[in-house]
């Protein structure tokens, strides 16, 4: 491009700069890729060593195929990335700043004229992308990818023992119904003196089913030399007590919740969660902790712009401290985010904050202290 065809204004040849200003946004992009892979991948191992140990856990003992196990945690990838990528960002934007600062780079950028704001605006950028793409692999990716992996998990266990012995064990299903079994013998696949209580909202006990032991069938339970008694809303036992010999049940999914302590409803789709709020809302009943997690659904990755707002400056200002600075700032900011990220979470689900402060407490605190300090960079 010749003089003659650029727009001359304070001695500056605008077009030239911008040309310029684009070389500096994909030498910064090209400068993160390798932190933001390192960052996102050593916490996606960590995600996956999580599951591990539950995994194992759960399959002690047991001659599993190597085959099922690989497909068991391919299927739990998706998720770990996900709820890693704002990790990777940050880590790629904090080890950033603090080489682009401590090699001097940052100052002779800011003599050429370019504010640290315009030097941030590439790693922004890149945090709304990976917000994006966050949300998309949650909402489009998991559920599919968490269904496929307990259909495997599945696989696993119906040819081995289900359980763990133990004894005077109690959980609840998804249905809200309450399981009392007396002792789980992992040698037979049985279970010993199994109680089921149905309770309606407000209503207490309505329904009680008992059983003297239980074996699986297929999918199901079968419910073996049991009675079945109901209640009215008072408590009082109505009609004749039904003996039976052999009833089906379902609550092999209560059983899987129960050994490897699944969040099936992170797992769950924005419309599916909006779905089980408006349908507990219009049935009068409690939605305070589907209200939690759907808020959640939107808020996690927003951490992805958080992050770069609270890191590009803070590499920046402490690149003096060392090469390890941008690591070092990158776990202080995981550790506290988390830190707040959770005991949302805890007073959310338990109804001592509003499912919406609850879930973006977190973004809200980080993200004003992000804005403060991008504001004042020069």
């Amino acid at each position: 491009m010749t003089p003659a065809r650029e727009e001359v204004t304070g001695g500056r040849y605008f077009p030239r700069i911008h040309l310029l200003m684009r070389i500096l946004d994909r030498y910064l992009l090209r400068l993160m890729v390798l932190p933001v892979l390192i960052g996102l991948g050593v916490f996606v191992v960590i995600m996956l060593s999580e599951t591990a140990i539950k995994l194992g856990d759960t399959l002690i003992g047991m001659r599993v195929p190597p085959r099922l196990i690989a497909q068991y945690f391919l299927y739990r990838v998706p998720r770990a990335m996900s709820w890693s990528l704002p990790v990777g960002i940050l880590v790629g934007v904090a080890m950033t700043c603090a080489q682009i600062a401590r090699n001097g780079e940052a100052t002779a950028i800011r003599a050429g004229g370019t504010s640290l704001r315009r030097l941030w605006a590439p790693m922004i950028a890149t945090g709304v992308l990976g917000a994006a793409a966050s949300f998309a692999i949650e909402e489009f990716v998991v559920p599919t990818a968490n269904q496929r992996g307990t259909e495997v998990f599945r696989r696993m266990t119906h040819s081995q023992p289900v359980m763990r012995p133990r004894s005077e064990q109690v959980f609840r299903d998804k249905e809200g119904r309450l399981f009392y079994i007396g002792y789980m013998d992992d040698e037979t696949n049985r279970l010993e003196r199994v109680m089921v209580l149905t309770e309606y909202p407000g209503a207490g006990l309505r329904v009680l089913t008992a059983a003297k032991w239980a074996e699986r069938s297929g999918d199901s339970w079968l419910l073996r030399e049991g009675v079945t008694l109901h209640f009215d809303e008072n408590g009082e036992q109505t009609g004749e007590p039904r003996h039976f010999e052999a009833e089906k049940i379902q609550f092999w999914t209560a059983l899987e919740d129960y050994y490897l302590d699944q969040r099936s409803d992170f797992e769950m789709t924005t419309r599916e969660l909006r779905d089980r709020v408006s349908a507990l809302e219009i049935g009068g009943l409690d939605a305070q902790r589907w209200q939690v997690r759907l808020q959640f659904k939107y808020s996690m990755p927003v951490a992805c712009i958080v992050f770069v707002l609270v890191a590009a400056p803070l590499g920046i200002r402490y690149a003096h401290l060392g090469s390890f600075a941008g690591i070092v700032i990158s776990i202080l900011i995981v550790f506290l985010y988390n830190g707040v990220r959770s005991w949302g979470l805890a007073f959310g689900l338990v109804g001592d904050l509003p499912p919406i402060f609850a879930a973006w407490a977190q973004n809200i605190i980080f993200g004003a202290l992000g804005l403060w300090l991008v504001a004042r960079g020069r």
